[in-house]
């Protein structure tokens, strides 16, 4: 688990330092799905309440959320520009729940980010 962690954080910050790098032109949109830990998930198809305290562990000791749509879209969440705050902070207390989450969605090299502006409980 620790290695695949591992090497969701390189990947991480490569999508981070891209992002960072690309001008921001673009446009705000909301993506809607479950917050979901992005190691857990892809190695397993772990998610839900059933998983919600893993995720929250994994989450603390440095492994990625995520958002996973309804059509099987994941999304990572990306650091924010501001470098304030890690990618995770905004997603932590929405673990396994259904989020709106409004940012710049951008992708590079297969891996979809999102860098979230603010994100809220889905109706």
């Amino acid at each position: 688990m620790k290695r695949h962690l591992v090497l969701l954080a390189g990947l991480l910050f490569a999508v981070t330092a891209t992002v960072y790098a690309q001008k921001k032109s673009e446009k705000e949109v909301t993506v809607k799905g479950e917050v979901v830990d992005i190691a857990c998930y892809v190695m397993g198809g772990a998610k839900g309440d059933d998983h919600k305290a893993c995720a929250e562990a994994c989450a603390k000791a440095g492994g990625s959320l995520g958002i996973l749509t309804a059509d099987g879209k994941l999304y990572v969440s990306l650091l924010p520009d501001d470098h304030k705050k890690g990618p995770n902070a905004i997603l932590m207390d929405h673990i396994s729940h259904s989020v709106e989450a409004t940012g710049y969605v951008r992708t590079s090299g297969g891996v979809q980010g999102i860098m979230i502006k603010s994100v809220k409980m889905a109706m």
